[in-house]
């Protein structure tokens, strides 16, 4: 998989590590959400794609996802996420045998680049730099060539989906990519919670 393409799909889904439960809300939710960042920041990337939403993984295969997160730590490219906050649940909103909460956050990431690694070339820096800008914003997007060090600031939202009663999953709500959003989620569903 090329640099690019990397950082492209890195973007859209390492957001999903950044949540972590501050406010008031669905425990359930809350924990699922805290078992997540734990098993990422263990990298322990198939049991945290496990509580992703299923039908993702029709778009973008698990293994692929857990290939790229262990090919970009040994080719030297780490997150780290501090300043979590979840500031806001919405009413759940129920279609059919699913139930549906919104959940607003912010967080602070850090993408450290090991020195001599794949990603630690010129090329590779403008390519990441261009993208996390395009996803975050510039004025969010800062770099230290001395540290080789990305610091974001992002304010993003995510979907938690419990089907039938039983386990919340959760994905990423990307506005950037409606194709992505719609072959998730029904109209009436990306009416009330996405756009």
């Amino acid at each position: 998989m090329n640099i690019l393409k990397s950082t492209m799909v890195l973007a859209f889904f390492m957001t999903a590590f950044l949540a972590q439960a501050q406010v008031t809300g669905n425990p359930e939710i809350q924990k699922k959400l805290d078992s997540f960042i734990e098993l990422t920041n263990e990298k322990k990337y198939d049991q945290a794609f496990d509580l992703m939403y299923p039908k993702m993984f029709k778009q973008v295969g698990k293994q692929e996802l857990v290939n790229l997160m262990e090919s970009m730590d040994n080719d030297g490219l780490s997150l780290t996420v501090t300043n979590r906050r979840i500031t806001s649940f919405s009413t759940p909103f129920e279609e059919g045998n699913e139930k549906f909460v919104r959940i607003q956050y912010t967080a602070d990431m850090s993408m450290k680049v090991k020195e001599g690694g794949m990603y630690d070339s010129p090329k590779a820096s403008q390519a990441m730099m261009q993208q996390f800008e395009t996803t975050y914003n510039k004025e969010n997007v800062r770099w230290n060539p001395e540290a080789k060090e990305y610091t974001i600031h992002t304010k993003k939202a995510m979907m938690a989906i419990q089907e039938d009663g039983k386990d919340w999953y959760l994905v990423e709500i990307n506005t950037d990519q409606m194709e992505l959003m719609r072959s998730l989620f029904s109209e009436t569903v990306i009416a009330a919670l996405i756009t």
